[in-house]
């Protein structure tokens, strides 16, 4: 957990209002204190600024779980006596309510004395969720006035993603890690469970245009998707003369040739489908051990016989006006020495 020590809120949410607070029994006025609505999956949390530091009203934390506030109240007041703070805040009725405050900074420490595995199982992934996040909010809205990292999505709310994938996976005949790894990837997150609940919808939309595209692909050009799904032929065709190249050379040094590799036609074909759908450069490598790979290649660049680099030079889609003083300048340090 973050320190919070001088540490203050921002000004735009500083609500002038006199409340009164009880610290362990000894009773002080206050004036100007901020009080901060947060909003938290199915509940309303709120963060109070006391002494110039965050403190928050502990019911709304226990009625979101779903616990009984009066164990939890007599856990508070056992174990977090010295820090507890009742403050009245004033809630969306507008009326005042005496609440037990704890500073954000201790909230993680109150929500590791629940255990997931003691709650009833409707309530464990609740838990779950507020160990791994409602500390870390409730702080960001205190310092930058929102939560910088969204909230997670459950797998309910990623119900439809994952059917747009099988779908995908299903009409275009790549597999599911090629798949989840372009959604990865347009949405710049390592797993589905990173995209943010706002942009699920936007990662739905995507597969479905992925689909798309390989349908159109299919309409106007059914001889190239044949091609595609006959590449293993020709893979295998290279790398036999490939190993027919070495046998002599194998056998000289007393060793012994493998079998022929054979590729499977489904893998060549997902391979190659999950890069054209990404629109990108590719290059084929054969292994001789069997199999073979793909390499994404820079969209800006090429392959070329080292014979005709010079004429690179006249290509205005490779060579840009600014680089050609360095080709010269280059040149001519060669010619000099």
């Amino acid at each position: 957990m973050k320190s919070t020590d001088n540490k203050k809120a921002p000004e735009s949410w500083r609500s002038r209002s006199f409340i009164e607070c009880q610290i362990l029994g000894n009773t002080m006025t206050l004036s100007s204190l901020q009080q901060i609505s947060v909003p938290f999956y199915n509940a309303e949390l709120y963060i109070i600024e006391h002494n110039g530091q965050p403190y928050t009203p502990m019911k709304p934390i226990v009625d979101g779980i779903g616990l009984d506030w009066a164990s939890q109240f007599v856990k508070l007041k056992q174990r977090f006596s010295s820090t507890i703070v009742e403050i009245t805040i004033v809630a969306n009725d507008g009326k005042g309510r005496l609440m037990t405050c704890l500073p954000v900074k201790k909230l993680f420490g109150w929500l590791m004395t629940i255990s997931p595995n003691k709650v009833k199982p409707e309530l464990r992934d609740i838990v779950i969720k507020y160990q791994e996040e409602c500390d870390d909010v409730l702080w960001d809205y205190w310092t930058k006035g929102k939560a910088v990292n969204p909230r997670k999505t459950t797998p309910k709310d990623r119900e439809n993603l994952r059917h747009a994938v099988s779908n995908l996976v299903s009409r275009v005949k790549i597999n599911f890690s090629d798949a989840y790894i372009m959604v990865g990837q347009r949405f710049n997150v390592k797993s589905i469970e990173e995209i943010p609940l706002d942009q699920l919808c936007d990662a739905v939309e995507y597969v479905h245009g992925l689909i798309l595209t390989f349908d159109k692909f299919q309409d106007h050009a059914p001889v190239d998707v044949n091609a595609i799904q006959n590449c293993h032929g020709v893979l295998q065709y290279r790398l036999i003369e490939y190993h027919k190249g070495l046998e002599s050379e194998v056998k000289r040094l007393g060793g012994k040739m493998p079998e022929y590799p054979t590729f499977n036609p489904e893998d060549v074909a997902q391979a190659l489908m999950s890069r054209i759908l990404q629109g990108k450069q590719m290059m084929l490598q054969l292994h001789y051990q069997g199999g073979f790979s793909l390499e994404l290649v820079p969209k800006d660049a090429v392959m070329v016989d080292a014979n005709n680099i010079p004429e690179l030079v006249n290509r205005h889609d490779l060579v840009s006006k600014e680089q050609l003083p360095l080709i010269v300048q280059n040149a001519m340090d060669r010619l000099v020495k």
